[in-house]
């Protein structure tokens, strides 16, 4: 498998150089991560079936898999509340705040026909990926080139257990 461990995000920087790094805050009642986080059996599946904001730490081209941080993406008021509540800059930078605080790392199957969409470049518009050169991407931790490996931010569909779409996130 194919680890990686992140060490930052795709929220670029304004000259559109650096990512700027993943935010950790606490959790608040609108930002509580689905499922359990202990280590019990489960037949449950390790994300409900809806599109998720989170990390892609790690990839295994091979089963495929995606190992995934489920974060939460606030904006508005609940971002500006969120990170009041941890101590952090209000209004926040962009109308954006990250919570991103459990631990648990969930482990979820890749449809055969994900459809991936990632960033042009540092701007805003996505277009469509290829999984070979996003599971490449995952040799580096740099922000460099189509794919941006575990240095991005992603959504992710799941639908019926599997990862059926990823879809980068553009920062300012």
């Amino acid at each position: 498998m194919i680890a990686v461990i992140a060490l930052g995000s795709t929220a670029c920087a304004g000259n559109g150089e650096q990512p700027a790094p993943r935010t950790s805050a606490a959790a608040t009642g609108s930002a509580t991560p689905s499922g359990s986080s202990t280590g019990s059996p489960t037949t449950a599946p390790e994300l409900e079936d809806g599109r998720h904001f989170g990390y892609i730490d790690a990839i295994d081209p091979t089963v495929p898999e995606i190992v995934f941080d489920l974060a939460y993406l606030l904006t508005g008021d609940e971002a500006n509340e969120a990170a009041a509540e941890h101590g952090d800059e209000v209004p926040v930078p962009n109308d954006y705040y990250v919570v991103n605080d459990n631990p648990r790392l969930r482990t979820l199957p890749v449809a055969p026909d994900v459809r991936i969409f990632v960033l042009r470049g540092y701007g805003p518009d996505l277009v469509r990926g290829e999984f070979d050169g996003f599971v490449e991407g995952f040799d580096t931790n740099e922000y460099e080139g189509q794919y941006h490996g575990s240095a991005g931010n992603y959504w992710i569909v799941v639908r019926n257990g599997l990862v059926v779409r990823i879809e980068e996130q553009y920062f300012p």
